[in-house]
């Protein structure tokens, strides 16, 4: 009887294990907050953006991986890394080119000291299916000299709530030859999103992740006429 428990034991034991959140094995990921505004000084459209990803222990990195956060830890590279404080509704972000005081202004919004700019939480977009076009354009589907036919290679992603898409062309830089690189090139596969982070899993075996985002502290659904793919803004219409 007692061989019989404990090998029921050890199969709950890794059953267990096997079902533990993807994030259990890599704490920089656990409850980290992404804090997203226009830099100070800025006013206008998305090509200026400031970008803080904070980690429990109030480390901070200066800029969103274009790649995505599957495999982020505080080795990431590209950006500098500083800390973040909160004492009340006062805080401070330090790295070792800028100090930034904030004050809370709610749970998802705080004010820069010294500027009209605010940065906001990202709301979580786990799980969450896409349906549309999404191009790089802005109002891509009425612009009367929109430059691409219907089927035509452009800078756009095509979603269904099935978790399907079609890549039309949206990572490719010269569209005069589209397949010329074929890591950039034109396909189609399945995706899913999860820990802020869009994976593309192509047809043709490859695989890509973009970090994944919606516009500042807006709710992100189905249907978003603005997503945020790899850092760069992409338009539903």
């Amino acid at each position: 009887m007692k061989k019989y428990l404990l090998i029921a034991l050890i199969v709950f034991t890794a059953f267990v294990s096997c079902s533990k959140d993807d994030n259990a094995d890599n704490p920089d990921r656990q409850a980290l907050e992404i804090w997203m505004g226009q830099k100070t000084g800025s006013t206008g459209d998305f090509s200026n953006l400031r970008w803080m990803v904070v980690l429990p222990d109030g480390a901070y990195f200066n800029q969103l991986p274009s790649e995505g956060f599957l495999n982020f830890s505080q080795n990431q590279t590209g950006g500098s890394w500083g800390t973040f404080t909160m004492n009340g509704n006062s805080g401070t972000f330090t790295n070792p080119y800028e100090t930034l005081q904030v004050n809370k202004i709610s749970n998802t919004e705080m004010g820069i000291v010294g500027y009209v700019n605010h940065i906001y939480k990202l709301v979580s977009v786990e799980g969450l299916k896409l349906s549309g076009k999404y191009n790089t354009i802005p109002n891509w589907s009425t612009i009367p000299n929109y430059p691409y036919g219907a089927n035509d290679p452009q800078p756009m992603f095509e979603f269904t709530t099935a978790g399907t898409f079609n890549d039309m062309g949206a990572f490719v830089t010269n569209f005069s030859t589209p397949y010329q690189d074929p890591q950039r090139a034109p396909g189609n596969g399945t995706y899913e999103i999860k820990n802020y982070t869009l994976i593309l899993n192509y047809s043709d075996g490859r695989k890509i992740t973009k970090a994944f985002n919606g516009a500042f502290d807006n709710q992100v659904t189905a249907t978003s006429e603005l997503v945020f793919i790899g850092g760069n803004p992409f338009y539903n219409h």
